[in-house]
C-alpha cells in the first residue's frame, strides 16, 4: 500500500501531502491546503488513491 501511494504524493500546488509508515505498520497521510476547497480536493483524491491500492491488494490475493 505504502509503495504504490509515495508516488502520488506531491506539491499539487494549492495542497500538499506526505505519507510515512509508523512502525506499527500504520500508514500516516499529512494533507495542507491553502484553503477549504484544496484540501478536501487534495484528501479526496489521495484517499481515492489508497483505496484503489487497497483493493488491488484484495484482487491480487
Amino acid at each position: 500500500m505504502y509503495a504504490a501511494a509515495l508516488p502520488e504524493m506531491e506539491d499539487l500546488g494549492r495542497s500538499c501531502a506526505s505519507l510515512h509508515r509508523e512502525p506499527d505498520g500504520r500508514l500516516l497521510l499529512s494533507v495542507e491546503g491553502e484553503d477549504i476547497s484544496a484540501l478536501r480536493a487534495a484528501v479526496n483524491s489521495y484517499l481515492r488513491i489508497i483505496m484503489i491500492a487497497e483493493e488491488m491488494q484484495e484482487v491480487l490475493k
